[in-house]
């Protein structure tokens, strides 16, 4: 992260509130200890991913469907594989802080929030680096991010994609100039088709649907590598503590999908398109396979998480820093 995108800390005070009222909405501002990952009988282990989609899909998601995963959790002594959508990453957090969750995918914004505000968990890896984030205008709306002072802009609160609006105000100069607003996408299209909002910062998955039904692009993440986002592959503490060698286990069997969404990437997207409703074409311009690291923890991942972890503690949206080394399995 340059320093021309981090936030100038003293404009930050209603960014900072917007941005911790969505992470405490989502339970991230709970005392992280104590918290226990419980499994029942021990057998079951519980994941959760981002939805709106039906079943969880990326590498994960087709180990899952294809076997892979349960075939190298049987020897850890797990039976049985359970996954919960959540909205977004905060509402992921809160599950994971009340203890009803081993394992979350889900953005490196949340997932950052979370450990710096205590969570017992930790890298285990990254499911897709490169997500991309949107930033569309009702029909007729304004035509540049400059023009957006004084407007009202939604984002879901306290995900990537909020990382992403926050830099690109700061680089327009728009910090405590724009109405920024809790909203999730499944509200997006409403919003802008009545002109409820000046814009909305979209998902990788979203943007490109919003754009397909004649809703301008103004910018767009890929405009800006350091603001681009990442899923993260995160474990409790108490998991790892049961089960030490899950880590390798579980990237061997996304390696194993991986190889096979590379053999055969019309079958995978065939398998996204079904599990998530997505269009094919949306999945590919979102997910291309390229943003499936071969490796759990490449370089090109920590160092997007370094960004996020400087530009969090640089607008005072997060107040404890911790080193990503250790973060990490």
């Amino acid at each position: 992260m340059t320093k021309d995108t981090r936030l100038d800390i003293s404009r930050t005070g209603r960014t900072r509130r917007a941005f911790l009222k969505g992470a405490a909405a989502g339970g991230l501002l709970l005392a992280g200890s104590g918290v226990r990952a419980a499994t029942g009988n021990g057998k079951t282990l519980r994941f959760g991913v981002i939805g709106p989609a039906r079943a969880p899909a990326a590498p994960t998601g087709y180990a899952l469907d294809r076997g892979y995963l349960l075939r190298e959790l049987a020897p850890l002594g797990f039976t049985n594989v359970r996954f919960d959508m959540f909205s977004n990453g905060p509402d992921l957090n809160e599950a994971f802080f009340s203890g009803t969750l081993d394992v979350g995918i889900y953005g490196d914004t949340p997932a950052v929030v979370a450990r710096s505000q205590g969570l017992k968990a930790r890298l285990i890896g990254f499911e897709e680096i490169g997500l991309a984030a949107w930033l569309l205008t009702p029909r007729g709306g304004v035509a540049n991010v400059k023009a957006l002072e004084g407007k009202t802009v939604g984002v879901p609160l306290g995900s990537y994609i909020h990382r992403y609006l926050l830099g690109v105000l700061d680089g327009a100069g728009l910090n405590g100039r724009v109405r920024v607003v809790h909203m999730l996408g499944r509200d997006a299209g409403a919003a802008l088709e009545h002109g409820a909002i000046g814009a909305y910062a979209a998902q990788s998955d979203l943007g490109p649907t919003l754009a397909a039904q004649g809703y301008p692009v103004i910018d767009k993440a890929t405009q800006h590598p350091e603001l681009l986002g990442s899923s993260v592959i995160v474990a409790s503490n108490d998991l790892l503590s049961r089960a030490p060698d899950l880590p390798a286990a579980w990237n061997r069997a996304r390696r194993s999908a991986l190889a096979d969404i590379t053999r055969d990437p019309a079958a995978y997207f065939d398998f996204h398109q079904r599990t998530s409703g997505i269009p094919i074409e949306t999945i590919r311009i979102s997910h291309p396979i390229a943003n499936y690291p071969v490796d759990a923890i490449p370089p090109s991942g920590i160092q997007l998480l370094d960004g996020v972890k400087r530009f969090l503690l640089g607008g005072r949206l997060i107040r404890n820093d911790f080193a990503l080394q250790q973060w990490r399995t």
